[in-house]
């Protein structure tokens, strides 16, 4: 019999945003390069290196959530307050650019570094609220069957 587990579902939704922007930022990298050079924080030689880390982590992390790791949590909560780092750093500066949170958009469908403050907030207040539900126990065990009461009288001494 299957079990319904609200933060399996968050953590699959949570997990394909992430594999959506990091094919996103696959399929022209070079646009999201410049995008994140757009922003002035990382030195030239650099963005290469930069963007490709930013997809790989993106894809990693939204493996680990399809997958039910806890690390993906965790890796997943750091990324979004970056970014929200980055676009307020963005914000503050003025800057007229596109957020690149989702590729390198054609200018009409891409996000503007507010609009982006907003989704990121909320994938934040997802981070947070699967990180709350998941505390102290596995969303599954190691081999990959789902285990749900793992922990459940967690600090208490038999």
């Amino acid at each position: 019999m299957s079990v319904f587990h609200p933060a399996r579902l968050v953590a699959a939704v949570l997990g394909g945003v992430f594999v959506w922007a990091g094919v996103s930022k696959m399929t022209d990298v070079a646009k999201f390069t410049v995008t994140v050079g757009e922003f002035g924080l990382v030195w030239e030689p650099l963005l290469p290196v930069t963007a490709w880390s930013v997809i790989g982590l993106e894809l990693l992390v939204g493996g680990g959530l399809w997958l039910g790791r806890q690390w993906a949590i965790k890796v997943a909560t750091g990324l979004v307050v970056v970014f929200l780092c980055v676009l307020g750093y963005g914000i503050i500066l003025g800057l007229d650019i596109e957020c690149g949170c989702f590729g390198a958009g054609d200018g009409q469908a891409s996000l503007t570094l507010s609009q982006a403050v907003a989704v990121d907030s909320a994938l934040l207040v997802a981070c947070v609220g699967l990180a709350w539900a998941s505390r102290g126990r596995m969303l599954s065990s190691d081999n990959g069957e789902s285990d749900p009461g793992k922990v459940e009288n967690q600090g208490e001494e038999d």
